[in-house]
């Protein structure tokens, strides 16, 4: 999770992407530059030279840096506190260059100087975090916190190390301080992302890190970051789109090109993953990770001979993936040769048959062999796994197996000509006067969701409907804490225009109406507009497409509004268009990227 190096002023950020959302590190290095209570006016000779250290320090002159820093505090006309800031930067320049020891001991001497420093305490605890000491972190972010309630930084330290020992709610709790205290900041949003993510809540990380790049529409970790959430949601061509706006920004990322080929082999977009995968083994040729992709991804294109290739490379740098055999098997099922691959698929289930593509491959060769009872046991097996797997499911209805949609009918959940579908992908509500339209139902917490209210606000050019349900409770300083949402559903156009936290515990969501707009301070930090009004027929094309944007939300409200303690009067006035709506024609869901950036 994130982890923020910081100090007054903010110089230099750095921003790394780990192999997992949910692991996701993200470092910021600051100096501060003697704006700390108590320091002098006057600029002395020692912060002249501690201003040139900055600077050469934001250049990248590392040396000249220290050097500059190191003349600084050769100025005996210093106090103790301000001297105790120049030591804090030094230290800070020494934990760039990876001379841990140096900067332990500038920021312990710092400490000894001035005890009542913040920021000192923050930085050390980021090199305890480097360092695997998390417990002795937290303490040195809890006592930075204690001295500055306000530090939005040391909140998103905290959560990242709370992160790092998997408690992932506590860290949640910890990001949304941060993101309160630094709403226009990326590095809370991020992280907290990740840490959705970690407790399966894609839907939630995709809300914060579209927010991030809102903020930050250069931040290229954000858009893989949201690519990874919209992959985990079954949306790859989304994520494909985000990759490549981050590829804008890095054009040599090898990591960016790979996970977007695999977003291009789930759209089913071979020819393109081939392209991305070939552009990794050219940045990266000793990436054996590279060599099986391709090799997959040019079975599908039908060029075996450079799978054949790949796949024999990927086995050479790691003799044991299993994968690379289970391809192989599904290579030659292909060439019509599915002996060789009953070969080639046993190796994989050796090495590794607790995977899913693995007992997907052996059934495909199964299958091919004649052995249908065979083929079907493993199809099952991948999908107890991969719950949704497709090409299980494609495999097991070609052998005329009924499979299960995964989702059944909770009737006992039903409210206002709403359903809830439940299954082991999780929770959707639908409703037949707002058809094609799902509403998912994202748990927090444990047991079923429960749906609490809807109600219709009647706008001069809309009709805006607002599902609330609650998702669970979680277990917070020892209390149980329930968690509401609000779905937000323009039903004229049936568009699920975003779903808002509204209640968490004790706290509730502040909520503003105006013409043709809902204003959210929700209780997760964020504060969301949302467009909802529809344009008038004068409008050009372009502008009525703009119906159900968000964006975000600087000052004012209107009328503070709860939709669901309206009187009933209101709640059903729908009037006598309701029919002509029904003939209407349906328009696609969009995502809530679409909706924030009028795709």
């Amino acid at each position: 999770m994130g982890l923020w190096l910081a100090g007054s002023l903010r110089i230099g950020r750095q921003v790394r992407s780990l192999a997992s959302i949910a692991t996701a590190g993200i470092l910021l290095l600051s100096l501060s530059t003697g704006t700390i209570p108590g320091g002098g006016a006057a600029a002395s000779q020692g912060d002249v030279k501690a201003q040139q250290a900055a600077i050469a320090f934001r250049q990248g002159r590392m040396q000249e840096s220290l050097r500059l820093f190191e003349a600084a505090l050769s100025d005996r006309s210093l106090g103790n506190e301000r001297r105790a800031s120049i030591l804090t930067d030094r230290g800070v320049v020494y934990s760039r260059i990876r001379k841990v020891r140096e900067a332990f001991a500038d920021f312990n001497t710092a400490i000894k100087l001035f005890p009542e420093y913040a920021v000192v305490y923050n930085n050390r605890g980021v090199l305890l975090v480097k360092l695997g000491q998390i417990e002795e972190a937290l303490k040195d972010f809890r006592r930075a916190l204690s001295l500055a309630p306000g530090y939005a930084a040391a909140y998103t330290n905290r959560a990242g190390a709370l992160a790092k020992l998997e408690q992932y709610q506590a860290a949640v709790d910890a990001y949304t301080k941060a993101v309160r205290l630094a709403p226009a900041s990326v590095e809370p949003l991020a992280g907290r992302a990740g840490a959705y993510v970690a407790l399966e809540r894609p839907r939630s990380a995709l809300r914060d890190l579209t927010r991030a790049i809102a903020n930050d529409q250069r931040f290229s970790l954000g858009y893989r970051q949201r690519a990874e959430a919209y992959l985990a949601l079954d949306e790859p061509a989304a994520a494909a789109a985000d990759l490549s706006r981050a590829i804008a920004f890095d054009a040599n990322n090898a990591e960016y090109y790979m996970l977007r080929g695999r977003a291009y082999l789930a759209a089913k977009d071979p020819k393109a993953a081939v392209r991305d995968f070939s552009k990794v083994i050219e940045l990266r040729r000793d990436l054996g990770e590279a060599y099986l992709e391709r090799g997959h991804a040019s079975i599908l294109v039908e060029d075996f001979e450079t799978a054949e290739q790949d796949l024999a490379k990927a086995i050479e740098m790691d003799s044991r993936s299993g994968l690379a055999y289970a391809y192989r098997a599904l290579m030659y099922k292909k060439l019509g040769q599915p002996e060789l691959g009953a070969q080639e698929v046993a190796k994989a289930m050796l090495l590794d048959k607790s995977n899913a593509v693995v007992l997907w491959a052996k059934g495909e060769i199964d299958e091919a062999m004649g052995q249908g009872e065979r083929a079907a046991d493993a199809y099952r097996r991948a999908l107890a796994l991969k719950p949704g797997m497709h090409n299980a499911i494609y495999g097991l209805k070609r052998l005329g197996e009924t499979v299960d949609d995964d989702f059944d009918l909770l009737s006992d959940l039903s409210l206002g000509g709403w359903r809830v579908y439940g299954g082991r992908s999780g929770y959707f509500a639908t409703n037949d006067q707002i058809g094609g339209l799902r509403v998912p139902l994202e748990m927090v917490g444990e047991g079923q969701p429960k749906l609490l209210a809807w109600d219709i606000q009647k706008d001069e050019f809309s009709d805006i409907g607002l599902l609330r349900f609650a998702a669970g409770t979680i277990e917070a300083s020892g209390n149980e804490e329930v968690q509401e949402f609000v779905a937000i559903i323009n039903t004229n156009t049936n568009v699920l225009v975003g779903i808002e936290p509204h209640r968490k515990g004790d706290e509730t969501s502040k909520w503003s109406w105006g013409s043709g707009r809902v204003i959210v301070a929700a209780v997760d930090g964020l504060t969301q507009e949302y467009v909802l009004r529809r344009q008038r027929t004068s409008d050009t094309v372009a502008a009525r497409r703009r119906s159900g944007t968000a964006r975000s939300r600087g000052q004012g409200s209107d009328v503070e509004w709860a939709p669901w303690r309206q009187d009933r009067a209101t709640r059903t006035a729908r009037g006598s268009n309701r029919s002509q709506r029904r003939v209407r024609r349906r328009q696609k869901p969009k995502t809530l990227f679409d909706l924030l950036f009028g795709n």
